[in-house]
């Protein structure tokens, strides 16, 4: 039963594989919370080996329910800000609402403007800077090694002393571009830590769910075009400036997000081949950690959802803005 569990894990996890529930429970495109996991529920399970990398399981697993679900209603909020600018209704889950402003927002530009040339929305793409040290500092927790041990890469920009190759420096000698190694300081980017595969997952979603995430700038450039309709324009204009920053920057922290699930989906193998060890490492609390995994399983549909439905939606309504990096 504990082994077929941890398959389904893994089964359910795949975001990309599965479409969203059909139906969602509440006000989000993702339904409500999970089946309620909680870390500390059977006790102190992290004081072995197994136990350790289970317990770092199920907080990551914990944060990525939570922080899934926030990031859904900080989309559902900007698209609720962007409907109220567009005097359109404000009802529905985030799938509606956001569709509903999306086509609002497209429609009052295609009415107010003609185009000679064209509209466009530029925008300076948010920085996310993620803490290296803390990520190494959850995956050391998780295999009881030192954190200075831990081996932590930077997808982005490395700031800070690089063990490898840089490929800028600053005026200080340190690393202030892409670390071809392992990046001691801060990352403008995604951290991947170098670990067996529940810290890793752990460590990776943890890490990248903490990332803060620079606010945009928007700026609508008119370029040969003529406003036909000030009053539709100017609604337009607004839910762009109220709306399009939280949108972008929402995206950016689901798409680093989206990365480290990948690790935790992956998590389900190496859970299988520490199953056999969980009942006789954890005695009668390996019942209680197998209820916690199930937990997880059914929490995996409702993040799914809004993973889902918020990259979908961002995307959607951006592109009725004519969203375009600059």
């Amino acid at each position: 039963m504990m082994i077929h569990r941890l398959v389904v894990v893994a089964a359910l996890l795949g975001l990309a594989a599965c479409p969203p529930p059909a139906t969602p429970r509440d006000q989000r495109g993702g339904g409500g919370g999970g089946a309620g996991i909680n870390p500390d529920a059977c006790g102190t399970i992290n004081t072995s080996a197994v136990g350790k990398k289970l317990y770092a399981f199920l907080v990551a697993s914990a944060e990525l329910d939570h922080a899934s679900a926030e990031l859904e209603s900080t989309v559902l909020s900007a698209c609720h800000r962007m409907a109220v600018d567009l005097g359109t209704s404000t009802e529905g889950d985030t799938k509606t609402l956001c569709t509903r402003v999306a086509q609002e927002l497209q429609a009052n530009l295609q009415v107010s403007v003609k185009t000679e040339k064209r509209l466009v929305t530029r925008y300076s793409p948010p920085v996310c800077h993620t803490e290296l040290d803390f990520a190494a500092s959850v995956a050391a927790q998780c295999e009881a090694s030192a954190s200075a041990d831990v081996d932590v890469r930077c997808q982005g920009t490395c700031n800070g002393a690089c063990n490898g190759t840089c490929s800028a420096t600053n005026a200080a000698g340190q690393c202030a571009g892409t670390c071809s190694g392992d990046c001691n300081g801060s990352c403008d980017g995604y951290a991947d830590v170098q670990a067996s595969g529940e810290c890793k997952a752990s460590a990776n979603v943890r890490a990248n769910l903490h990332t803060e995430c620079s606010e945009p700038k928007v700026e609508v450039v008119q370029q040969d075009v003529t406003i036909v309709d000030d009053s539709k324009f100017q609604k337009a204009m607004a839910a762009i400036n109220h709306g399009m920053p939280t949108l972008l920057r929402a995206s950016k922290k689901l798409e680093l997000a989206g990365k480290a699930v990948i690790a935790w989906v992956e998590t389900g193998a190496s859970l299988v081949a520490a199953t056999g060890q969980l009942v006789g490492e954890l005695g009668e609390k390996g019942v209680c950690v197998g209820g916690q995994l199930a937990a997880v399983v059914a929490a995996s549909a409702n993040i799914q959802a809004r993973f889902s439905v918020s990259i979908e939606v961002s995307a959607q309504v951006s592109a009725s803005a004519g969203a375009t990096a600059q």
